[in-house]
């Protein structure tokens, strides 16, 4: 059956014409940040594909992802397929956790079996089970990287995994065909060698109806160019490594290769954060919360009375926080916004916060009403059997945060914390439960946030 899948969808493939693949990488169907179009229902015929790689595959909070710009190629050039999978997330960057939704583009098939952190020797589901509860018709592999950086084993000991690999692979999903897609980081060491070893494993195991093929998603990816922190891929490097699995692909029979030259989009987060400012005696006081794509912000700021351009005020601001800005001038107009920076890549879009604007005084003026406080964001939960961990992004202006348990048809006792997390212990049984979460100062309370949560198994 997955061969005959493959051939229709290869032949499906060929009597389309080919949308440039160049430009569907870099923004399928529409700008950067704007919705996608609905995902298409994959047919009885769809070539399953299975994905399983570490956090370059996995992707964190904000990113596209490299299977974002795979499957848009794949469905614009005509193929009917389906990204099979037991899960759907990215690592989220603010919590340190698996679970994030937020794609910079959700709009594509997300099923996938990457984990952040995982190593070929060690992987969450073994290979045989993984394949057969999936049906997978094509595995695509890209792990190995994380074994090479953490162990002091050869090379030749992460290919022979490969191998194996391949073979958990057949045992429960014979037919199947495998891409193993080669180690990004090339400045690590031992990854040079393991991906000249993946040819090998290629070359050895490859077979008519069960092909063993590599995506070559190392060559000409650049440590500068294509990451944001040296390992894992930017917008740019998601293009190549997509490119690179899509010509894999088509050598197994599986869509058409990528279209060259590539288009390479621009990099920086595409989601905006939220900023507040309070005049003073020549200064401002800026608070504000960043998406959760931002490792860092820039604050941008300009005198409008003296008709000063806009000019980078400071770099490197964390993702949530607040900062006074001194030395202003009484009576003038100043404005100021905040771009947000995911790791070492400055953005190279024109991604703010809403502009915000202060006009200091020495005036003795009656205290200002402290802001409202906001409904909590990004909330969050990973629930155990007797248990709950909650977290949340920070309001501005808050001092704590209340945490109640709906119970009894009303909203019962109360944790009251400092932090933007909590987890609680020796809950009733039940099959799921009710909590609201809201900013607290003083004697004032901010909105509900609601969540349910389904209790799980095992430890929080």
């Amino acid at each position: 059956m997955a061969g005959g899948r493959l051939g229709r969808a290869l032949l499906a493939a060929v009597t389309v014409a080919c949308v440039t693949l160049s430009a569907a990488l870099a923004a399928p169907g529409q700008a950067a940040g704007e919705p996608g179009g609905s995902e298409p229902t994959p047919g009885a015929e769809a070539v399953r594909v299975l994905i399983v790689g570490d956090s370059v595959t996995h992707g964190s909070s904000g990113d596209w992802t490299w299977r974002y710009r795979l499957w848009h190629h794949l469905v614009d050039s005509g193929v009917d397929v389906d990204f099979v999978g037991p899960r759907r997330d990215l690592w989220n960057l603010r919590t340190d956790a698996a679970g994030a939704t937020s794609y910079a583009d959700p709009a594509f098939d997300q099923d996938h079996a990457a984990k952040w952190g995982m190593w070929a020797a060690l992987p969450d589901v073994p290979f045989d089970v993984l394949a057969a509860d999936t049906a997978a018709d094509v595995v695509v592999v890209m792990l190995g990287a994380i074994d090479l950086l953490w162990t002091d084993e050869p090379a030749s000991t992460v290919v022979d995994r490969m191998r194996q690999i391949v073979t958990e692979v057949r045992r429960g999903r014979p037919g199947a065909h495998v891409v193993l897609a080669q180690a990004t980081q090339r400045w690590f060491d031992g990854v040079p060698e393991f991906n000249a070893g993946l040819d090998d494993v290629a070359a050895e195991l490859s077979e008519p109806g069960s092909r063993v093929v590599v995506a070559a998603t190392a060559r000409d990816y650049d440590l500068a160019g294509d990451t944001w922190d040296g390992s894992h891929a930017n917008a740019r490097g998601e293009v190549r490594i997509a490119a690179a699995v899509a010509d894999a692909l088509a050598s197994a029979g599986v869509g058409p290769p990528a279209p060259r030259p590539l288009v390479l989009p621009p990099v920086g987060p595409v989601q905006t954060p939220s900023l507040s400012a309070v005049g003073g005696d020549g200064r401002a006081t800026l608070a504000w919360v960043g998406p959760d794509a931002a490792t860092s912000h820039r604050l941008w700021s300009r005198d409008v009375t003296a008709r000063a351009p806009w000019s980078v005020h400071a770099e490197g601001l964390p993702r949530d926080g607040d900062r006074a800005v001194a030395g202003l001038r009484n009576g003038h107009r100043y404005e100021f916004r905040l771009q947000p920076v995911k790791g070492d890549d400055l953005p190279e879009t024109g991604v703010y916060s809403p502009t915000v604007a202060v006009v200091p005084a020495a005036v003795a003026l009656p205290p200002a009403r402290p802001p409202a406080l906001s409904k909590v964001r990004s909330l969050r939960a990973s629930a155990g059997r007797r248990c709950v961990r909650l977290t949340w992004a920070r309001v501005p202006h808050a001092t704590a945060y209340r945490v109640q348990r709906f119970s009894g048809g009303r909203w019962r006792g109360g944790t009251r914390t400092k932090h933007t997390r909590v987890t609680l212990k020796k809950l009733p049984a039940a099959k799921a439960w009710r909590f609201r979460v809201r900013a607290v100062r003083g004697d004032r309370s901010g909105p509900s946030k609601v969540i349910r949560v389904v209790r799980r198994a095992g430890r929080c």
